[in-house]
């Protein structure tokens, strides 16, 4: 008579508590949103930068 085996594989729950996990998405959340905030300001660097220039005299000669 062939004898079982069970061999139980652990899931994520088995492993991370309910409460890490949320700390964890938490993290994520403020890690994109801090990514979020440095690119927003790279991009008002570059339209600032962008504006001044178009602002800025030109000197046009007229024959």
């Amino acid at each position: 008579m062939p004898k079982e085996i069970k061999i139980k594989v652990p899931t994520p729950d088995d492993i991370v508590s309910k409460e890490f996990a949320e700390h964890l998405a938490n993290a994520y959340k403020e890690l994109l949103l801090a990514a979020k905030c440095l690119i927003e300001n790279q991009i008002r660097k570059v339209e600032e930068r962008t504006s001044q220039e178009s602002k800025e005299l030109k000197k046009i000669e007229i024959d």
